[in-house]
């Protein structure tokens, strides 16, 4: 097929056929979902840096986790402020727990926040997460267990039971179709370069086996998002466009690609062959559909978008 590449002006109407995509991804919803939606945040081991945007984003959100060593991040984010830092509990702390502080450790604990402790190294404190999450959302029984458990480390086995319980309850329902999720990393990018890679796997790793995960990773810079293989449409308001949006890029990570058609960016392309061994990676791109942008790729593919979170 003939490969095609256009330039666009800054600001354009697209119109795309119903039939011609699977999913609408709210662009907002990934930072700001709404309130009858499943969501959680995941605080990684980095430094929380976003001082206006972190509160609301919190308040956003039903569910919040640290992983290990972002309780550390959240504890000193509130730095002296003893009233505020009360006021900004998450609701589990979970990981094989090397990097938490004992200080740390023992305040939350005080405060009745839910920490338990998975020793094994053969999964990341990200997978450990998301695996808790999948329980305390799809698992009817595990809030009570956990909430009601007078054992050490809420009744969980010590090694990997966060995990035999999400295999388990995996095993028993595997022809359910389980309710979506919006969950929001900070961190995880931006930090260790093999950490970075780590998380750009989460995309890929959940979209096989927990495809109800609606992940996104938010930094200083960019809102990454995974769009899925086939026709997906990504829609924002004028005015979150015109004020928060810069630039954006369609980045092959996973595997070499073609995009097969792309409508509302700067450059919109048709059967163009992408990867990054290439070099051929739709970089420095950004919307120009006024409301909407239209993205077709044969293999799933992350897309970055550039956020002035000062507005």
């Amino acid at each position: 097929m003939t490969e095609v590449c256009i330039e666009n002006p800054e600001r354009i109407e697209v119109q795309v056929d119903a039939e011609k995509y699977s999913e609408s991804l709210p662009l907002e919803n990934f930072i700001k979902p709404g309130q009858k939606s499943r969501s959680a945040l995941i605080i990684l081991n980095q430094k929380i840096t976003m001082t206006s945007l972190f509160r609301p984003i919190w308040n956003s959100y039903q569910v919040k986790v640290c992983a290990d060593g972002g309780a550390n991040r959240l504890f000193e984010f509130f730095e002296d402020n003893e009233i505020e830092r009360e006021s900004y509990l998450p609701d589990y702390i979970i990981g094989d727990l090397d990097s938490l502080k004992d200080e740390v450790h023992q305040y939350y604990n005080s405060k009745g926040v839910i920490i338990i402790k998975q020793t094994t190294q053969y999964s990341t404190d990200f997978t450990k997460t998301v695996n808790l999450l999948s329980l305390h959302f799809h698992h009817k029984k595990f809030n009570e267990i956990i909430a009601k458990s007078k054992k050490t480390n809420h009744g969980i086995e010590l090694e990997s039971g966060i995990h035999d319980l999400y295999h388990e309850m995996i095993s028993m329902n595997s022809n359910k179709i389980y309710s979506t999720i919006n969950l929001l990393a900070l961190g995880g990018i931006g930090g260790r370069f093999d950490q970075s890679i780590h998380s750009m796997t989460q995309f890929y790793n959940l979209s096989r086996t927990d495809p109800y995960y609606k992940l996104a990773y938010l930094t200083d810079t960019d809102l990454i998002i995974f769009i899925p293989a086939g026709g997906i449409l990504v829609t924002y308001s004028p005015t979150f466009r015109d004020s928060c949006i810069g630039n954006c890029g369609l980045l092959p990570v996973g595997k070499a690609t073609s995009l097969i058609e792309t409508k509302g960016f700067k450059w919109d392309v048709e059967n163009w062959e992408t990867s990054i061994e290439s070099g051929r990676v739709s970089s420095s791109n950004r919307f120009t559909g006024i409301d909407k942008c239209y993205i077709n790729a044969k293999d799933g593919i992350v897309l970055n978008i550039e956020i002035f979170k000062k507005n």
